[in-house]
């Protein structure tokens, strides 16, 4: 199964939602639903309050002006090695917000100052492809001798 490929303990895992319509929040939230959480804890995986605490980061919703610094101080204090996920369009490249030219929003996205290592489409995207980008981000920690390069280091 995922442990035997990935690594034996278990994965830290913390959200982190930036704001906005909370719908790729709800998916996350989604995965303690008895249907996911079984699957999840086969996988080792468990849910964290901090980013300082996370082997895996997931960040869902919108980057902002108003935010961005928060969203950056909580980013810096990940540890090394750990995988960032940003989750759901609005995470990726601002969704449809940004087509709409929204005020305050952020020009860039979040890929422009944090290395994003998974990301996972969709506005909201499925609870299914949450679960998959938590094995991928498994598999990347797995590898060993490899040292992921953050986003602080550069």
């Amino acid at each position: 199964m995922f442990a035997s490929r990935a690594r034996q303990r278990s994965l830290s895992v913390y959200h982190l939602h930036m704001g906005g319509s909370n719908g790729d929040a709800l998916e996350w939230r989604a995965l303690l639903a008895p249907r996911y959480e079984a699957k999840l804890k086969g996988m080792g995986v468990s849910f964290v309050t901090s980013a300082e605490d996370a082997d895996i980061v997931a960040v869902t919703g919108l980057l902002t002006r108003g935010n961005l610094d928060a969203v950056l101080a909580e980013l810096s204090s990940m540890p090394s090695p750990s995988v960032l996920i940003a989750a759901g369009d609005c995470a990726i490249n601002g969704g449809s917000w940004a087509k709409l030219e929204m005020p305050g929003l952020e020009p860039y996205p979040l890929s422009h100052y944090a290395d994003v290592h998974i990301t996972v489409p969709g506005s909201p995207p499925l609870p299914q492809a949450l679960i998959e980008a938590l094995v991928a981000a498994a598999n990347i920690l797995a590898q060993p001798g490899e040292r992921l390069t953050g986003w602080q280091d550069s």
